[in-house]
């Protein structure tokens, strides 16, 4: 046997001797309980546990360990010495199939023993035998002998106290006096229908309570009537047993199994029983609301401060949202660092969002640990909804989903449900699952857009632009799934195959007719970036191609270029190693994102595109030349920044004629957009080698200006 056995035996041992001695043999009983310490010991998950704990309340009982005391003693015992790695779900199973297999057991025995002590109190009763009616006055029982009118004519000394009176003053007095208010109506027919003959057996469970009402036994009782020669009722025989001590534990059980150690607040399973609960009795037209919290940033505190503060902080939001909100919400911890707080019989969508205004500001107050203010966020996903057809896992999905919006949208906020939204990224979802089966498949293909010199129209490169022939969808453009891509890492693989793609490609394109070769454009991800084996993938697609690595251009965005990634490894030693090879770099959309003029003169790009926002804002109707006029400031500031930098200025998305013209005269050197050509397919790009005649226009009407 195990030492921590022998532990938990000795200790279960000493304790249920405390409480009533041991039955029979000490060294018999001892070895009952180490024999129990070592099989529940031997236990694991929580379903072996529930089925080793019954076999254990059984062997107490046979054991003669049937004291009203022994079960919460055996709990309390087994909850102090058990080992830590027995979880509280394992503990919470053990205790109910200990708390199961004993009552049961009890039950068994209790009915074989009452049916002698009735026969032995009928016997009494009629004969007046000494040794019958010593049986009556000793039995452990609770019993009462009432006559076929319901006046009762006998009561041991047993039932007296479980009644809390005298036994000489209950004698003569009808049963219907002793009623508990909180009977129910079905107790009170069966009564009169035994008394009536009716019925010859009941049983049910009885709640006595003291005259002042500060003592309170549960009993269950058993009933049956005896009859007279004529078949009329002759006399009615009652026996109480004590299950107040039964009860107790089961409602320690009950709380344990539906409450969260750590905070006290209801779980889970009490949740899902009271929301079910809620929807299957909602009147038409009720309505139902959910709040989900979940804490931002709470693994740092974990990480940092220890799980023990972090224990100390969740007790503290838990107190605080229990005060925030209103006694009918059900405020319930699922687990970690979320909470859920239900809202029945809501109005309208504006009483979740009250609530979850009222939780969050409870939360605004710094909370004190160790000495240290820390300032804790949440966010929090609402459902609001008519209570008919709604289930409960549906409605705590919805809300969990919205949480991840609100968590998406900035955090410290709450995001109230929208089927709309839900429908687009239930969509989204299901493009970014079928995303690397696309690749697979085949479904993706490039086409090319044209980039244009501004000088004399020819065509200086071509664009990589990937669709996805979706096969319920239809054709998709690189805005619907690229960042869905990069959401779900695909875009690693994604990319891969766009760059090795184009760059095959562009090695089958012809020269010009002045023998010029048109070069290819790829974007980069920024995950790409930062992939530590981008530059080799690189290399190894050029030289599968045969393609010079002069003609092919990385397009980056400037976040890319300026984030140091998850590894720490800077863009710029990729960036620097990629045109070592001979590989051109353009910063994408530049004016967007972090606009570092500081760290821009150190990027080894050779080209700046300047986003297409800010072509469009050059010809869009304006109420003052003041709006138009500080449109051409900042795209001449972007172009002198560029060439003082060393760099060329792509113009992405022109349109139009005027907007070609006011980025010629400003000093832009490439541009591509609608203007020129949409994408079109790998098939179609020798027909762009010749130029386009649009710049030629533009030389005439500037010449006749």
């Amino acid at each position: 046997m195990s030492a921590t056995a022998q532990r938990v035996a000795a200790a279960w041992f000493k304790a249920l001797a405390e409480i009533g001695g041991v039955p029979g043999n000490a060294a018999h009983s001892r070895g009952l309980l180490q024999d129990l310490a070592e099989r529940l010991l031997a236990a694991g998950d929580p379903d072996s546990l529930r089925e080793h704990g019954a076999a254990a309340g059984r062997a107490l009982v046979e054991g003669d360990y049937t004291q009203p005391e022994a079960m919460a003693t055996s709990i309390t015992v087994l909850d102090r010495t058990l080992p830590r790695d027995v979880g509280r779900a394992g503990r919470t199973a053990l205790f109910s199939g200990l708390s199961m297999g004993y009552a049961n057991a009890l039950r068994e025995r209790t009915r074989a023993e009452q049916e002698l002590i009735r026969q032995a109190v009928l016997s009494a009763h009629r004969t007046g035998e000494g040794r019958f009616r010593a049986v009556f006055r000793n039995a452990a029982l609770g019993i009462g002998v009432v006559d076929g009118d319901g006046r009762v004519l006998e009561i041991n000394e047993r039932l007296a106290r479980i009644i809390g009176q005298d036994a000489t003053t209950v004698r003569g007095r009808e049963i219907h006096e002793f009623r508990d208010p909180d009977d129910p109506a079905e107790f009170c027919t069966a009564i009169r229908d035994l008394l009536a003959g009716r019925r010859g057996h009941y049983s049910a469970e009885k709640r006595f309570t003291a005259e002042d009402g500060t003592v309170v036994t549960w009993t269950r009782m058993q009933a049956s009537t005896v009859r007279a020669g004529n078949g009329a009722v002759e006399l009615m025989i009652t026996m109480f047993e004590d299950i107040t001590e039964q009860r107790r534990m089961n409602q320690r059980l009950l709380y344990q199994a539906t409450h969260d150690s750590l905070t006290d607040l209801p779980n889970r399973t009490m949740l899902m029983d009271r929301l079910t609960e809620l929807l299957e009795r909602a009147r038409p037209g009720e309505r139902i609301g959910l709040c989900f919290l979940d804490l931002d940033g709470f693994k740092g505190i974990n990480d940092t401060l220890g799980h023990e503060a972090g224990d100390r902080l969740l007790a503290e939001v838990a107190r605080r949202l229990s005060e925030a909100t209103d006694p009918q919400h059900l405020v319930a911890r699922m687990g970690g660092d979320e909470f859920v707080i239900l809202v029945p019989r809501s109005m309208s969508s504006a009483c979740v969002t009250d609530v979850a205004k009222s939780a969050l500001a409870a939360l605004a107050e710094p909370i004190e640990l160790d000495g240290r203010k820390l300032s804790v966020t949440a966010s929090m996903g609402l459902i609001e909804r008519p209570a008919a057809g709604a289930k409960p896992i549906e409605l705590l999905r919805a809300a969990d989903i919205t949480l991840y919006w609100a968590k998406y949208d900035g955090k410290a906020r709450w995001a109230l449900f929208d089927q709309e939204r839900n429908e687009r990224e239930v969509a989204r979802y299901a493009l970014s699952q079928a995303l690397p089966t696309a690749l697979e498949h085949g479904e993706l293909f490039l086409e090319y857009q044209p980039i244009v010199d501004m000088a004399d129209g020819r065509t200086h490169s071509m664009e990589a632009l990937v669709r996805w022939n979706h096969p319920v969808r239809g054709l998709l453009g690189p805005g619907e799934f690229v960042s869905l891509a990069e959401e779900t890492g695909v875009i690693v693989a994604l990319g891969r195959w766009v760059l090795r793609r184009a760059v095959a490609d562009a090695a089958a394109w012809p020269p010009g007719p002045d023998g010029r070769r048109l070069s290819v454009a790829v974007n980069v991800a920024v995950r790409q970036v930062h992939e530590p084996n981008l530059c080799e993938e690189v290399a190894d697609a050029l030289s599968a191609a045969g393609l010079p690595p002069e003609l092919l251009q990385l397009e980056i965005t400037e976040t890319a270029a300026m984030s140091p990634g998850e590894s720490g490894r800077p863009a710029l030693e990729t960036l620097r190693s990629l045109t070592d090879l001979g590989v051109r770099i353009a910063i994408d959309d530049f004016g967007t994102g972090y606009s570092n003029l500081a760290y821009l003169h150190r990027l080894p790009a050779g080209t700046l595109k300047i986003d297409y926002s800010f072509v469009q804002a050059l010809t869009q109707p304006s109420t003052t030349q003041r709006g138009h006029d500080s449109a051409e400031a900042i795209v001449t500031s972007l172009i002198t920044l560029a060439h003082a930098c060393g760099m060329t200025v792509t113009a992405e998305g022109v349109e139009t004629r005027e907007q070609a013209r006011i980025l010629r005269g400003l000093g832009a050197d490439r541009a591509q957009g609608f203007l020129f050509s949409r994408a079109v397919p790998h098939a179609r790009v020798p027909e762009f080698c010749a130029g386009f005649p649009v710049m030629e226009s533009l030389d005439a009407v500037e010449a006749g200006a």
